[in-house]
């Protein structure tokens, strides 16, 4: 991933915490739609865009199931005023977005860190078509809009993935087109407390991610092919911390990978670092925010699934004589991690 050390673009490592928890959600889509294609073909990308779809939807009745909450009057502007998803910092949009009524809405990107990662990942620079990425584009809007509402039609007229020189959203939501949508009543969950916090509500997301993949994956492609996904995933993962000690002069140790790493990016898990012995660290989160999500949605299987494979590929790309371990502690609501040298 980092051979060609003069290409910028190429090698670029997201360092604050909002962009590390974008780069996990943006890749962890990267690694689940390829293993789900290069097993399967055809077959397996129909999985994944199906998956992904589902995670639009669910974002969109929960927008319209808290807007309804609040008494809000459902159209394109108590759409935008529920955030589920605070935008990553790197994003830039053309002055249309601010310009949303009730039944019309224009947004236009110009930089949109989600692609650029997946042109890292891809081996292709921005500007370029994306295989991978424009799938991604392709299915989620036209859900994660179109569900909050059935009266709103969504245009996607050009897309960065697909090389145009922005994404440019149209949406309309016309009174004539309106009718009875039914939504299930609220219920919020433990997980949706991140509040104004960027890089709170992108690790949500994430998970989120990881529920819809994870679970289609699982369900009708097997066990082997979502390991084989989360491997490539926690293996990158390991790969870019380790390009980063390698830059800055540093060790690939313990220390570096709990200080510089991806692994205590959501506050709301308040991790303890404890160190038991140069050779070993127990880090005591207080919370889990994945299992959160994954038992709110049932699918608690998942859970080991992850920890088994992508963190601990993430240990052994770092440093190949790390270990980790995971616990659940008692009161079922946090976990423990051990991080080991092993001899």
């Amino acid at each position: 991933m980092f051979e060609n050390r003069d290409d910028y673009f190429a090698n670029y490592i997201e360092e604050d915490k909002a962009g590390k928890a974008q780069f996990l959600w943006v890749s962890l889509f990267y690694f689940m739609a390829k293993a789900c294609m290069d097993e399967y073909g055809t077959e397996g990308e129909k999985v994944i865009r199906q998956a992904v779809r589902d995670l639009g939807k669910e974002r969109a009745v929960r927008k319209r199931q808290r807007s309804d909450e609040m008494g809000m009057e459902p159209n394109l502007v108590s759409m935008t005023k529920v955030i589920d998803l605070y935008g990553e910092p790197r994003f830039s949009f053309g002055k249309q977005i601010s310009e949303a009524t009730p039944e019309e809405k224009i947004i236009k990107v110009y930089t949109c860190p989600n692609c650029n990662i997946w042109a890292r990942l891809e081996g292709k620079k921005s500007g370029d078509y994306l295989k991978i990425g424009s799938i991604y584009c392709e299915e989620v809007h036209h859900y994660l809009y179109g569900k909050y509402d059935p009266a709103i039609q969504v245009n996607l007229c050009e897309i960065l993935t697909k090389g145009d020189p922005l994404c440019n959203f149209r949406l309309n939501m016309r009174e004539a087109n309106k009718s009875a949508y039914a939504v299930p009543v609220y219920e919020p969950q433990s997980w949706e407390d991140y509040g104004t916090d960027v890089t709170g509500s992108i690790y949500t997301v994430f998970c989120l991610n990881y529920f819809h993949y994870g679970k289609a994956i699982y369900d009708t492609l097997g066990k082997n092919t979502l390991k084989n996904g989360l491997r490539a995933f926690g293996k990158c993962r390991g790969e870019r911390i380790r390009e980063l000690n390698r830059r800055r002069g540093q060790e690939n140790s313990i220390e570096n990978l709990l200080e510089q790493g991806d692994l205590f990016l959501d506050i709301r898990e308040n991790p303890e670092v404890e160190k038991v012995s140069d050779r070993e660290y127990r880090i005591h989160f207080s919370r889990n925010i994945m299992r959160e999500v994954l038992r709110s949605h049932k699918a608690e299987e998942l859970l080991d699934i992850y920890y088994e494979e992508a963190i601990a590929a993430l240990a052994v790309a770092y440093n190949s004589k790390l270990r980790t371990e995971i616990m659940e502690l008692p009161q079922k609501t946090g976990y423990e991690m051990k991080i080991r040298v092993e001899e």
